[in-house]
């Protein structure tokens, strides 16, 4: 039994309100893509505002996704088992969705992609750097507002 509770607890969910009763529904990320039905009324979800997420890089990736994009540049380095990770996943994913097409915003698993944290002096999770025009240009370390995020995004976008 503990077992499937805590693969409940670690799967992301949002929350989506059901454009014809208002029903709030939450439905887990992995789940997006199935056409998801209010729990309520059975009308499909509005669910296109959760199809963007932010790119998935690597060690491999890395220099392609993001420093030779071109584009101002937020990187989201996470651990899956980090519970600080978790509680900022959902805030990267709504920036991810806010800033598509002015920035790139990636992520990056730092237990699965060792090469890059260290490239970039990583010795903690969660941790946001900010890129422009392929240089490093300010590094966030711990759980941020959204709104401390968006403003050091926006700050780099303007000076792009």
């Amino acid at each position: 039994m503990p077992m499937q509770f805590k693969k409940a607890m670690d799967q992301e969910a949002v929350i989506i309100e059901c454009l014809r009763c208002g029903t709030k529904n939450r439905v887990p990320r992995l789940r997006i893509d199935d056409r998801p039905r209010c729990g309520k009324c059975r009308a499909p979800l509005a669910v296109e505002a959760f199809a963007v997420r932010p790119v998935e890089t690597g060690d491999g990736t890395f220099a392609r996704d993001v420093l030779a994009s071109g584009a101002p540049a937020l990187v989201y380095f996470y651990s899956p088992s980090c519970p600080y990770c978790r509680m900022l996943s959902p805030v990267i994913d709504e920036i991810a969705v806010k800033y598509e097409g002015s920035a790139v915003i990636a992520r990056t698993d730092v237990t699965v992609n060792p090469l890059v944290a260290q490239q970039y002096g990583i010795q903690g999770v969660p941790s946001l750097l900010l890129f422009r025009e392929g240089k490093l240009v300010k590094r966030m370390v711990g759980v941020l507002s959204g709104d401390e995020i968006e403003r050091s995004l926006k700050g780099i976008i303007k000076l792009s």
